[in-house]
């Protein structure tokens, strides 16, 4: 049987990609939808506007889903990848 610190690693490149293409595409999907007046959920006018602080361009329409895509596809690629390494640091040190 393999080596329990073998299972308990994460792929620290996969999970931030993962994470990355995940937030980006919620945001580009968010600023779309809000875009068509619609609400449910977690989709508002008022989300947008929020993370429009956060994210400088990113704005209700097109354009701004295309910014959305590119901030938030970074900003979860790296908080992925930090996840992941701060996962296998603490896994090694089991």
């Amino acid at each position: 049987m393999k080596d329990r610190k073998h299972y308990c690693r994460i792929d620290v490149l996969g999970h931030a990609l993962a994470l990355g293409v995940l937030w980006g595409v919620y945001l580009f999907i968010l600023a779309l939808l809000a875009g068509w007046g619609v609400r449910f959920m977690w989709v508002s006018a008022e989300l947008v506007n929020i993370l429009s602080s956060v994210y400088p361009g990113y704005t209700i329409g097109l354009t701004g889903a295309f910014m959305g895509l590119i901030q938030g596809f970074i900003c979860g690629s790296v908080g992925g990848l930090l996840i992941a390494w701060l996962h296998n640091i603490f896994c090694r040190a089991n």
